[in-house]
């Protein structure tokens, strides 16, 4: 979409990850005080707006957002997840600005999504990537980034350490033992649809290899279809694109809610 001012983007943004946030819950990737999204504010791109730690998913509005920057609060009265902060402030300011922004790259960061979602926590415990077994896991392709397991998150230093792993390409990351960050390098649709996704090759991946009897191999896509789907597929627009339907549901449900 395209905006007539910055202040028209900022409203789309916050309403959008608002309905982010009661898509997750839907899908059932709401648990307890966990999981927090985030999209940069686009008239102060230092800043980034996040959920406030314990507002249920389902009814989330744009005006219970927090407005962070480097870790701390500047708008908002409610308390933010110290991980949240740690990990966001840090993606943000490593990356800098995502593609279609002034100043923006392939490899920047316009926001971030990290739930515990079921499939995913579990596949986390594995040390690997996902297979090409099926046309979605394509848009993954070489873009799935490996991030060891230190414990809980809590400062900046670990912040900085996940950003570390995470490639100018990567669509997530893959948190060992722990679940998985998405990245949108346009939009918080676009890191919301590769969070759902992603859980959803898990447990195609989870169940194939419980299906795999002894002596079967897997087979494999070939790499230059495997490049041509990721192309048709992985990009910003696509990820934006495919989680429209879903957008288009809850506003439905939420009756304009989210917006207040």
């Amino acid at each position: 979409p395209t905006f007539s001012s910055l202040e028209a983007e900022r409203v789309y943004r916050k309403e959008h990850l608002a309905l982010v946030f009661r898509i997750l819950h839907r899908f059932g990737f709401a648990e307890g005080i966990a999981g927090h999204c985030s999209v940069r504010d686009p008239v102060q791109p230092d800043k980034f707006w996040v959920n406030p730690q314990g507002k249920s998913f389902a009814r989330m509005r744009q005006s219970d957002l927090i407005q962070c920057r480097d870790g701390e609060i500047v708008e908002g009265e409610l308390p933010v997840d110290a991980s949240a902060t740690s990990i966001h402030s840090q993606m943000y300011k490593a990356a800098g600005r995502g593609i279609g922004q002034e100043g923006g790259s392939e490899g920047g960061v316009e926001s971030l999504v990290h739930v515990h979602s079921p499939y995913t926590k579990a596949f986390s415990a594995l040390n690997r990537t996902l297979d090409m077994i099926s046309q979605d896991a394509c848009a993954f392709y070489n873009q799935q980034a490996l991030v060891p397991f230190a414990g809980g998150v809590f400062d900046n230093q670990e912040g900085v350490r996940i950003a570390s792993f995470i490639g100018p390409h990567d669509k997530v990351a893959i948190l060992q033992n722990h679940g998985l960050l998405s990245v949108g390098r346009l939009s918080i649709d676009e890191a919301a649809w590769w969070q759902i996704s992603f859980e959803m090759c898990a447990k195609a991946q989870i169940l194939a290899d419980s299906a795999l009897r002894p002596g079967e191999k897997f087979v494999f896509a070939q790499e230059q279809n495997i490049l041509d789907t990721r192309e048709e597929i992985g990009s910003p627009e696509m990820g934006w694109f495919c989680l429209a339907a879903y957008v288009e549901e809850e506003e439905w449900h939420s009756k304009g809610e989210h917006k207040l």
